[in-house]
């Protein structure tokens, strides 16, 4: 396969990147206002996240994880359009409802392969205490912990599974103003 070749003047130093990658954000959304989705964008934005990509999860999904929901998969994916309308960033957000086209559960591996897979790296996973909570018991979860850096956000209050401190290097915990 042949270069590009480029040309640039002597002493040229390219500027370091300024961006990071992609952040994935795993929730219900049913709970979600557009105050917090406003917090959510700041915190991207003062972290220099080029894209967050928003992926509600199928109630059939929710419901093997132990997370309530009360409202349908459908509901949930039109109240987060909504919010992704009115959030003002500067960041890329986008919604994936990929999840709802297979309309059955989906494995948390499986979805964060198909999220990597197509979207540019570095990769950076937001989800809920509770999420993380679940998360951390999964096999796969040791696999992951290296490939993506893990933002936990205080949601729900609840207290953080002992085993994650054994990964402290690669998560911090994110206060987004949530009043549950």
């Amino acid at each position: 396969m042949a270069r590009d070749q480029i040309k640039v003047p002597f002493g040229y130093v390219e500027p370091p990147q300024t961006r990071k990658g992609t952040v994935f954000v795993f929730e219900t959304f049913e709970d979600w206002t557009e105050a917090d989705m406003q917090a959510f964008a700041l915190w991207a934005e003062e972290r220099k996240f080029v894209r967050a990509i928003f992926y509600p999860q199928h109630e059939e999904t929710l419901r093997r994880m132990d997370i309530p929901s009360k409202e349908p998969y459908y509901a949930r994916v039109k109240h987060l359009e909504s919010l992704l309308r009115h959030a003002d960033t500067t960041i890329q957000l986008d919604l994936d409802t990929w999840e709802g086209k297979r309309k059955k559960y989906t494995p948390m591996d499986t979805s964060l392969h198909f999220l990597t897979d197509k979207t540019p790296g570095p990769h950076f996973l937001c989800i809920s205490d509770r999420y993380a909570n679940q998360f951390i018991t999964y096999p796969s979860f040791k696999e992951w912990i290296k490939r993506l850096r893990l933002f936990i956000i205080n949601q729900f209050h609840v207290p953080l599974n002992a085993k994650l401190h054994d990964y402290a290097d690669r998560w911090e915990t994110v206060d987004l103003g949530h009043e549950s």
